[in-house]
C-alpha cells in the first residue's frame, strides 16, 4: 500500500495538506491576538467577543467583591478560554503542532518507501525537501506574527486595565461627574467658612482688623484651595 500512495503521490499531497492545516491554524491565532490588541484600545467599547466576556467576568467578580490576588494568572485563565469559530486557543495552537507532526511522519513514511522500493534519490530529496520546507515555514510564520509578542501586550494591558481601574462596574460617567461636583462644592464650602472666620477676626477690633483687602482675600482662597487639593 504503501508503494501505491508514493505512486500516486499520495504522501507528498498529505505533506502539502499538512503544512496546509498548520499555516490556516496560525492564521487563526493570529486573528485572535490581532482583535484583542484592538480591543484594548477601545477596553471601554470592546468589539471582540472574547474581550466582552472578559471585562464582564471581570466586573462580576468586582460587584461580587471577590479578590483576584494574582491578576497576571486571571488574564492567563481567561486567554486559555479565548475561541476563534467555536474552537479554543489552545486547540488552534495544538493544530500547528498537529500540522507540523503529520508532516514529520509522512516524509518518514516516504523516506523509507524510497529505500525500500529502491526509488531514485531524485524522488527522496523532493519529499526532504517539502517536508524541511514546510518545518520551516511554520517555524517562520510563528516568529514572523509574534505570537509571544502579541500575548504579552495583551497581558500587560490587561493587568494595567485592572489594576488602575478607578471606576466601579455599574458607574457611569454621569455618576462619575456627579461625584466629582459634590466633592467641588464640598471643597468650596470648607473654603467659604474658612474665609468668613478670617474676615470676621479682621473686622474685628483685634489687631487684624483691616489688614484683609479683596486682593488679599483672593490670594488667600487660593492658598486654601491648593492646600484642599
Amino acid at each position: 500500500m504503501l508503494h501505491v500512495w508514493m505512486e500516486q503521490n499520495l504522501l507528498l499531497y498529505g505533506m502539502i495538506g499538512a503544512g496546509v492545516l498548520g499555516i490556516f491554524c496560525i492564521a487563526m491565532i493570529n486573528h485572535f491576538y490581532n482583535r484583542a490588541i484592538r480591543d484594548l484600545h477601545r477596553i471601554t467599547e470592546p468589539r471582540g467577543k472574547w474581550t466582552k466576556e472578559f471585562l464582564n467576568e471581570y466586573q462580576m467578580r468586582k460587584t461580587k467583591e471577590q479578590e483576584i490576588n494574582n491578576p497576571e494568572v486571571f488574564v492567563r485563565t481567561q486567554l486559555i478560554r479565548g475561541k476563534v469559530w467555536g474552537i479554543t486557543l489552545p486547540k488552534w495552537k495544538q493544530g500547528v503542532g498537529y500540522g507540523a507532526l503529520i508532516c514529520f511522519l509522512f516524509m518518514m513514511a516516504a523516506v523509507y518507501g524510497t529505500y525500500r522500493y529502491q526509488e531514485v534519490e531524485l524522488m527522496r530529496y523532493q519529499y526532504v525537501l517539502v517536508g524541511a520546507g514546510i518545518f520551516a515555514l511554520l517555524l517562520i510564520m510563528k516568529q514572523f506574527m509574534g505570537f509571544f509578542a502579541k500575548e504579552d501586550i495583551i497581558m500587560d494591558g490587561l493587568m494595567d486595565y485592572m489594576e488602575n481601574m478607578s471606576v466601579r462596574p455599574g458607574t457611569s460617567q454621569a455618576d462619575v461627574a456627579m461625584q466629582e461636583a459634590a466633592q467641588e462644592k464640598t471643597k468650596e464650602e470648607l473654603i467659604d467658612r474658612v474665609t468668613k472666620g478670617i474676615r470676621q477676626t479682621a473686622a474685628s477690633e483685634s489687631k487684624f482688623s483691616h489688614m484683609l483687602t479683596p486682593e488679599e482675600e483672593h490670594i488667600m482662597r487660593d492658598v486654601i484651595r491648593e492646600y484642599l487639593t
